[in-house]
C-alpha cells in the first residue's frame, strides 16, 4: 500500500465547500520536505488549467496528446502544453502562470516533471478499438480537476474542483476511478521518477482461462508465471497514478535468484473487476536437480524513486533447516506485494494468495 501523510492544509477559506484538511494525502510521489509547498502550488495551478479548458480546442489537444501516450501513459507534460499555447494571445495570461507555477514544482521537486493524466482516455481509445461510437470521444463542456496528491485510500476518492461562472475554483465532489473513467477528469500530477517504461502490447488483452495439461508437473517441464489477479486495485495502485507496473522475482529452493522481470505498463482496465491477466512470462524448465522441489515467487509493485532494497524470508533450502533472509534491490517508493512458496507437488491449476494480488503458473 502507498506510504501516506497527513499534509495539513487549511483548504476551507480557498474552496468554500470542503475542509481537506484531515484528508490521507497522496505522498508516494513526494520525498522530500517541499512535499506541502508543492500540493499548494498544484492547487493554485487547478485554476489556469480550468481556465484553458473552457476552449474546445485545448480540450482536444489535451486527449490527443494523452492519447499518444508519449511516456506510457495517458498524460501530457505541462511543459508541452505551455510550449504550444505560450505563442497564443487567448491563453496569454493563464499560459504565463501555469509556466511560474510548473517552474517552482519541477524546481521543488528534483526537476521531475509535472502533467496533467486523463484517465477517460483509457475509455474513449477501447472504444475506438473495438469500434464502437465515435460519440464517446465527445468532451464535457465543464473539466472537473483533481490533484494527484490527495487521495483518500478509505474510499478510494479525491476531491474534485471546478470553476463557477465568475472564476471561483469550487468543491465539485470526491472524484472515484469509476467515475474518471468515464467522465472528463484531469488530474494535476507528476510523472513516477524511474519507472518510465513501455506500454507495448498494453492493446492485448490476455486469455482469461488458464488450463495446463497435464495438472502435475514432471522434471523439465517448462513452467510459466506471470498470471495475476488483482484483488484490491486502489490499494495496489490508487487510480490518480494510472497504469500498473508489476516486477516479479523468482527464486529456486537455496533462495537464488534464477528469473526476474519488469513488466511493461499495463492499463488499468486489465485488472478491474478482479480479472486475472497473463504476460505469458516464461519461467523456465523446472529441473529438479537444478532448482529444488520449490521455487519462491516474489511480486512487487513499481513506482520509482532512490535506490534502496527489500528483504524477505524464504523456506529453508532442506529438511531440518530454517528460513533465511534474501535481500534483493529495489527502489524506495515501490509497493511489496509479498511472497509464495511453489512447490514441484502441487497442482497446475493452484492458486496462490499474496498481499491484494493472487497468482498462479502454468505450463503449455
Amino acid at each position: 500500500m502507498k506510504k501516506l501523510i497527513i499534509l495539513f492544509v487549511v483548504t476551507l477559506g480557498l474552496f468554500g465547500c470542503e475542509d481537506n484538511s484531515s484528508r490521507d494525502v497522496l505522498s508516494s510521489q513526494l520525498t522530500n520536505d517541499n512535499t506541502k509547498e508543492i500540493f499548494e502550488l498544484k492547487q493554485k495551478a487547478i485554476v489556469p488549467i480550468l481556465v484553458m479548458s473552457k476552449n474546445k480546442q485545448f480540450k482536444q489537444f489535451v486527449l490527443n496528446e494523452c492519447l499518444k501516450q508519449e511516456h506510457g501513459e495517458y498524460n501530457v507534460y505541462l511543459s508541452k502544453i505551455i510550449t504550444e499555447y505560450k505563442d497564443n494571445p487567448s491563453f496569454s495570461e493563464s499560459i504565463l502562470e501555469l509556466a511560474a507555477l510548473a517552474t517552482k514544482i519541477k524546481f521543488l521537486n528534483g526537476g521531475i516533471e509535472p502533467l496533467l493524466f486523463y484517465p477517460r482516455a483509457e475509455t474513449i481509445e477501447e472504444s475506438r478499438l473495438n469500434q464502437k461510437s465515435s460519440a464517446t470521444a465527445r468532451l464535457a463542456e465543464e473539466m472537473v480537476l483533481v490533484n494527484q496528491d490527495d487521495y483518500d485510500i478509505g474510499t478510494n476518492s479525491s476531491p474534485g474542483y471546478v470553476l463557477t461562472f465568475d472564476g471561483e475554483l469550487i468543491f465539485y465532489d470526491n472524484i472515484t476511478e469509476d467515475f474518471s473513467w468515464e467522465n472528463d477528469v484531469w488530474v494535476i500530477g507528476q510523472e513516477e521518477e524511474g519507472v518510465i517504461m513501455s506500454s507495448v502490447g498494453d492493446e492485448i488483452i490476455s486469455s482469461q482461462v488458464f488450463t495446463s495439461t497435464p495438472q502435475s508437473r514432471f522434471d523439465g517441464q517448462p513452467e510459466y508465471g506471470g498470471i495475476i489477479q488483482v484483488t484490491d486495485l486502489g490499494a495496489v495502485e490508487p487510480w490518480v497514478l494510472g497504469k500498473l507496473e508489476f516486477r516479479i522475482v523468482i527464486l529456486d529452493s537455496k533462495g537464488v535468484v534464477i528469473k526476474e522481470k519488469e513488466f511493461d505498463k499495463r492499463k488499468r482496465s486489465h485488472f478491474r473487476n478482479k480479472k486475472w491477466y497473463d504476460y505469458g512470462y516464461f519461467v523456465g524448465n523446472w529441473n529438479l536437480p537444478a532448482i529444488g522441489n520449490w521455487t519462491t515467487e516474489k511480486w512487487m509493485e513499481m513506482d520509482g524513486g532512490k535506490s534502496s532494497s527489500v528483504t524477505f524470508k524464504v523456506p529453508a533450502s532442506g529438511p531440518g533447516g530454517i528460513p533465511f533472509d534474501v535481500t534483493i534491490p529495489s527502489k524506495e517508493k515501490d509497493d511489496d506485494l509479498g511472497l509464495s512458496m511453489i512447490q514441484f507437488t502441487e497442482p497446475m491449476d493452484q492458486v496462490y494468495n499474496l498481499t491484494h494480488i493472487n497468482i498462479k503458473r502454468k505450463h503449455q
